[in-house]
């Protein structure tokens, strides 16, 4: 089955939507994730959050959400692009305006020799 990558930048200033969505999109990938769907999300950091070799990124408080969440990266697997963009369109960041609309990307990724074993660490 097709292996789709997915690129969801947050609209600027989203952090406290991303914030009050974020329970109701995890129990979602989890739910992909028990389907066969879902093979790798994570929240992706701004560039003045990201670690160079010329500085650290800058801390913030331990109690408080990365101030540099920037958008999401994902992997699923479905049958059709079709399916991909439903799912997205169905999921909370999307529906309650976290991700920016305009710039998200679906694209899907060539085969490779091992996709149905592939694992991601």
């Amino acid at each position: 089955m097709p292996l789709y990558f997915i690129y969801g930048p947050d609209y600027p200033g989203a952090v406290q939507k991303r914030l009050a969505a974020r329970p109701a999109h995890l129990a979602m990938g989890a739910e992909s994730g028990k389907k066969g769907e879902k093979v790798f999300g994570r929240g992706f950091l701004s560039q003045e959050y990201s670690h160079t070799e010329a500085a650290p990124p800058p801390s913030f408080p331990s109690d408080q959400a990365n101030p540099g969440m920037a958008g999401s990266g994902m992997i699923y697997r479905f049958k059709t692009l079709d399916d991909a963009w439903k799912r997205i369109k169905a999921d909370p960041y999307w529906t309650e305006g976290v991700w920016d609309k305009e710039k998200m990307t679906i694209v899907e990724l060539m085969e490779g020799p091992n996709d149905e074993t592939m694992q991601v660490v």
